[in-house]
């Protein structure tokens, strides 16, 4: 089977960050789906729905005008799909669900064959489906057949039986619907994790957000998060009010069991989830709730990293001036680092420990102190290390020989939920430690996964399902980390070109120029804050449309974890 190459689209959001998605769900396993798209921000004031005002049904109109008049109509979800309905026979206008999911096609392949005078199939291709639950995912652009059903009321023809959901051409779809994330905690309550979803934009979108918090993560996130709500938590009325600027919450009793740290997680968590702009107060059974911000110890939220390129550079290992011309080390690691004439470097978060490879193997280094060598095994990967200080390692012809070191040495082997995989070029832990991606290759394919990290008492101990992202075709070279929902990777076509696709996971994929001879890609804050090291040894940061030489002989460029302890 075929990797599938995203199809190249420019968004006027990539010059500050992509809004992108993937397919949600699957077995163990490497998936054979694609990834979803993503769009642009919710905002109840400031970004309001587009007012859409579809042609009612004309008198003595034909069942094929009848059709493609409800078809237009179903795009408009204002007053529970009002329009759309008016095209139906009043027995089905309220069984038709219109949230079932939405199927959203090219809108230039739809065709239609008439079966009878009460019957017609309409055939769509479809490039990505949402489900009920607002997740996004990207499918194979195939035709699929959608059989509608007919019978006269009165003289007039309407819809007697229809597919439930609504069929959107894509650039309708990009108007109508928006992408935020809603968030969840890493087990540990130090972390928010994201989980992009996509809802209708309008009054009804805080609603919505809400609720897919109350309703809990997505399947390939179950296990790896947690959320500070009581289970049981509902609202007591199916609607948010929005007064001013301040979402009313109204929760039912069974978040009578919050302690006041445990309400203090749920407002953060909601206020984190909600449109920028909005703040919370949460009510339970209408009676008001006191709840303090957190005042320490508040979750982070898309956790940074310095902004400055981290090299190996001669003998010199640190941050790279602004001017390219001198190296700052790291106080306590550099020295040790650029002993071990490395070939990989990962910085923990905090700054004061970094997972290291060499010709040796993959070591430990920590602030002050000497090299451990943790695993000696032959052709490992770029380590990994998470915010607890877990290295990961594992050998690039044996994708299943994942190991995990604890910071006191203790290894462990980690099942891996892709058994299909002969080879694997990339892995690297997310900076809220919740994630992975991996960059593996099945015979002639390369696949690019996300998976959930599953913890107890912080230590890993198993992967959730993957999850198949974007890639390039080709063979797979490297994948980074950009921001908390933006991932990259690098590949290189049979043509010798190097191809980067960056993803948001939960949104739509990009393919972007990138440098020739590309060898390793690593990200910072952003889109355009991506860098790369070529083969000689050159390395390119983004300018414009294109890619510039920042500074010749470089060595290694580092990843970075975060700028937290």
């Amino acid at each position: 089977m075929t990797e599938r190459t995203p199809r190249r689209r420019v968004f006027p959001a990539l010059l500050v960050a992509i809004s992108l998605a993937v397919g949600l769900g699957g077995c163990t396993g490497i998936p054979r789906d694609g990834a979803v798209h993503a769009g642009n921000d919710i905002a109840p004031d400031d970004n309001p729905a587009p007012v859409f005002l579809p042609a009612l049904p004309q008198k003595d109109a034909a069942p094929e005008s009848i059709l493609r008049g409800f078809i237009d109509a179903s795009s408009s979800p204002e007053n529970n799909y009002d329009i759309a309905r008016q095209f139906l026979a009043p027995a089905f206008q309220s069984s038709w669900d219109a949230t079932a999911g939405v199927t959203v096609d090219n809108g230039s392949g739809r065709t239609l064959t008439v079966i009878d005078d009460g019957t017609t199939l309409v055939a769509v291709t479809p490039v990505a489906e949402v489900d009920q639950a607002g997740e996004y995912r990207e499918v194979d652009a195939s035709p699929v057949p959608l059989r509608y059903e007919f019978q006269q009321i009165g003289g007039q023809w309407r819809i007697s039986s229809a597919p439930n959901g609504t069929v959107i051409d894509e650039n309708t779809f990009n108007d109508v619907f928006s992408a935020q994330p809603v968030y969840f905690y890493d087990p540990g309550f130090r972390f928010l994790v994201p989980d992009l979803r996509w809802f209708p934009r309008g009054a009804s979108a805080p609603t919505k957000l809400v609720n897919a918090v109350l309703n809990g993560p997505s399947a390939w996130l179950t296990g790896a998060v947690a959320t500070a709500f009581p289970e049981g938590s509902k609202l007591t009325a199916d609607a948010v009010q929005v007064v001013g600027r301040q979402a009313m919450v109204d929760l039912n009793s069974e978040a009578l069991n919050a302690d006041r740290q445990t309400l203090q997680r749920m407002k953060a968590q909601l206020a984190a989830s909600l449109p920028s702009g909005l703040t919370v107060e949460i009510t339970i059974d209408q009676n008001f709730q006191a709840i303090d911000d957190v005042e320490t110890g508040a979750p982070v939220i898309d956790p940074r990293v310095d902004a400055r390129a981290l090299v190996l550079r001669g003998d010199e290992f640190g941050f790279l001036a602004a001017t390219g011309q001198s190296v700052t080390p790291l106080d306590g690691l550099s020295a040790t680092i650029a002993q071990l004439a490395p070939t990989a470097v990962t910085l923990a978060s905090g700054q004061a420990s970094a997972a290291v490879l060499n010709s040796d193997g993959v070591y430990v280094v920590r602030d002050g102190g000497e090299p451990e060598l943790l695993d000696a095994r032959a052709g490992l990967l770029a380590p990994s290390i998470d915010n607890d200080r877990f290295v990961w390692s594992v050998p690039s012809n044996d994708p299943t020989a994942l190991v995990v070191y604890s910071p006191t040495g203790e290894a462990t082997v980690l099942p891996t939920p892709w058994p299909e995989a002969t080879s694997i070029t990339a892995l690297k832990i997310s900076r809220d430690g919740a994630r992975l991606i991996a960059l593996l290759g099945t015979g002639s394919e390369t696949r690019f996964v996300v998976a959930s990290i599953i913890r107890t008492e912080q230590a890993p101990t198993g992967l959730g399902a993957p999850v198949l992202l974007a890639a390039g075709g080709g063979a797979g070279l490297d994948a980074t980390w950009i921001d908390e929902l933006t991932v990259a990777s690098l590949s290189t076509l049979p043509s010798g070109e190097a191809r980067i696709v960056a993803q948001q996971i939960g949104g739509v994929s990009s393919v972007l120029e990138s440098p020739a001879s590309s060898r390793f890609i690593v990200g910072s804050n952003s889109v355009r804050d991506l860098r790369v090291i070529t083969d000689t040894g050159s390395l390119e940061v983004q300018r414009g449309a294109g890619w510039q030489a920042r500074i010749d002989d470089v060595i290694l460029l580092a990843t970075q974890q975060g700028l937290g302890s």
